[in-house]
This record gives C-alpha cells, structure tokens and sequence, in this order.
C-alpha cells in the first residue's frame, strides 16, 4: 500500500507529512516522541510498542524536512466527522522555526481528506499559544492540558 504524502506547495523548503509505515519512520516517529515529549520533561515509561499508535483509525504522521524526519503527531479519528489530534512534537533542534506549522498544515489536508470537520487536541499548557497562532480554540480551560478544537475545510480541494 502506498502510504499517503502531503508535499508542500509552497516552493519553499522540501516538506511532506508522511502515514507512517515503513520501518525506519516507525523509528524516526518514536524517537522524536520519546525524546520531545518524554524526556525533555523528565519523564520516564515511553511505550514504543503502545497499541493506539496501531490501532484502526489512528494515523501515526511524521514530518519530512528534505527527507529528514523533524516531526511527529498522531490523528485518532472517532468516527463522527471529529478527531483528535494527539502526541505532536518536533525534535528540540528544529523547533521555533516553522516546522510544528508545517506539520499541521499536512496533519489537517490527512483529516480533511478523510472527511474530518473538527479536529480537538488535549494541549500542553505551554502549547495552547501555538494552537491559537494557527486557529484553535479552547473549548476547556481547566485541567492539567486545556481542550481546544479548530474547524477544518473538507473535500479534495485540499
């Protein structure tokens, strides 16, 4: 099965938001993960081989930057026209300049594409201006990560 890719049109850098399949992304996306969102933070209990990064419906994505893997998000879809958006990260060296943008640009063409309307993410304080920058909204402020959903085009326009 070809995986599916989401190149930018820009005409700036060379970048594609891949399905992660083969093995060396598999790897790529972990690493990333693992690195950003675990032990940049002091945690520890990575799960590389946790069940919803395979489970039906959900989409492990991965950031190309000239063949280069920079970023990683999962899009778990629920089946009535809404996903979640979960675990995004790129990798410490590579943030601030543009590639978290990229990588929901390509995340939301994927959902789009497969008839998402409403996309929602349980943000990481520290991320919810970043979301905002690019359209979100809180949806639900209280708690350890806020709520915040965004309203997307669909069709294959996108």
């Amino acid at each position: 099965m070809k995986e599916p890719i989401f190149p930018n049109d820009e005409g700036k850098d060379a970048w594609m938001v891949v399905q992660v399949s083969a093995d060396e992304h598999w790897n790529a996306y972990h690493d990333i993960r693992r690195a950003v969102l675990f032990e940049a933070r002091g945690l520890i209990g990575y799960d590389a081989n946790h069940p919803d990064d395979r489970r039906d419906g959900h989409f492990p994505l991965l950031l190309l930057l000239e063949n280069t893997p920079v970023g990683a998000a999962r899009l778990d879809l629920t089946g009535d026209e809404t996903a979640w958006v979960r675990t995004v990260a790129i990798r410490a060296e590579c943030q601030g300049k543009g590639y978290g943008r990229m990588l929901m640009t390509g995340l939301e063409k994927f959902a789009s594409q497969h008839g998402i309307e409403r996309l929602l993410v349980n943000a990481a304080r520290d991320a919810v201006g970043f979301y905002g920058a690019l359209g979100w909204t809180v949806v639900e402020a209280g708690g350890e990560n806020p709520v915040l959903t965004k309203e997307l085009r669909t069709g294959p326009e996108w």
